[in-house]
């Protein structure tokens, strides 16, 4: 802890709020999205931390880097009850590594503290089997048609599973971002900041088309803007009310599932029918090839599985011979 007498420290401390503000503008400058408020809001736990320890950044040596994750660890820097969980960790202490290493590029460090310190911790494993087709076409058949809801329901599942959509890129479609005739939604601002358009299939063109004529007039009222997807309250849906619907189809079909689990079962599907894994990177926005890399992995190792549970070979009892 600084030996710094108060108030020259909170004198120095302040002096260092222009570089958060450079890097903010940089943020912004790199991001087009509301990514740089989420940023932001990381890195200013960081900060708030180092101002309640009395350390100065030009400080930091690798041990903060440590004593900031045992702080996170033990919940004292969470607003409620709980401890963050392993997966937020990360989260806060990369974001922490890439302010201290932008102070570096900038020359406000000499040399960058947290260089090489490990960030990524232990989280549990993700669902390892995607949804089959036989679960996605349950799916698909579970809404009621004969209510505006369950004919809007099937056309956002369909355009789910068919354009690999995340559910905030759905929940953020307009009027405008439809083109049924080329069959192409144009998304605009996505996680990564891109404008990008996406491939509908025939079945989702069929689903839309049936939802803007029998489901669309019913929900829509003024508060819906040009919102494609209205609740009943006649307001815009939400990715809290999309995850809420998921749920509530998963206990009637008796399928668990998410939307980004549509999301997945769709590149898993395309890998299956053949499709190059850049151009479902494309599809789906990835800007890391790794990232999608992911669902070929999964994929395999749900194969393994089936191959070592029935494979004769695999029985330490066997007696075939090897020919």
């Amino acid at each position: 802890m600084s030996a710094i007498p108060e108030s020259d420290f909170e004198t120095s401390f302040a002096e260092w709020s222009s570089h958060f503000d450079s890097y903010r503008s940089l943020l912004r400058q790199r991001h087009k999205t509301t990514r740089p408020r989420k940023i932001l809001a990381r890195v200013e736990k960081f900060w708030s931390w180092l101002e309640q320890e009395n350390i100065l950044p030009q400080e930091l040596s690798p041990h903060h880097f440590d004593q900031f994750a045992k702080a996170l660890k033990n919940g004292s820097l969470c607003r409620a009850k709980d401890r963050y969980s392993n997966r937020w960790m990360t989260v806060f202490l990369n974001h922490a590594r890439a302010w201290s290493a932008h102070l570096k590029r900038s020359g406000v460090l000499l040399a960058d503290p947290f260089e090489g310190r490990r960030s990524r911790l232990p989280v549990p494993a993700c669902r390892s089997r995607a949804l089959t087709l036989e679960e996605v076409s349950v799916i698909l058949k579970a809404p009621d048609l004969s209510t505006p809801w369950g004919v809007r329901n099937q056309a956002m599942w369909e355009v789910l599973y068919g354009s690999g959509l995340r559910v905030g890129e759905l929940t953020s479609l307009t009027l405008e971002s439809l083109d049924l005739k080329e069959r192409f939604l144009n998304l605009r601002n996505t996680k990564n900041g891109w404008d990008r358009s996406a491939p509908l299939t025939q079945a989702a063109c069929r689903s839309i088309q049936r939802y803007l004529e029998e489901g669309y007039p019913s929900l829509y009222g003024p508060r819906a803007g040009n919102a494609l997807w209205v609740s009943y309250r006649h307001i815009p849906l939400t990715k809290d009310a999309v995850t809420r619907l998921a749920s509530k189809y998963s206990d009637r079909t008796g399928v668990k599932f998410t939307p980004h689990d549509l999301r997945r079962a769709c590149a898993t599907h395309l890998l299956e029918g053949g499709a190059n894994i850049r151009q479902i990177a494309k599809l789906l926005g990835h800007e890391d090839l790794a990232t999608t890399s992911y669902y070929a992995k999964a994929r395999l190792l749900e194969l393994q599985k089936v191959h070592r549970r029935t494979h004769p070979r695999e029985s330490t009892s066997t007696q075939l011979e090897v020919l």
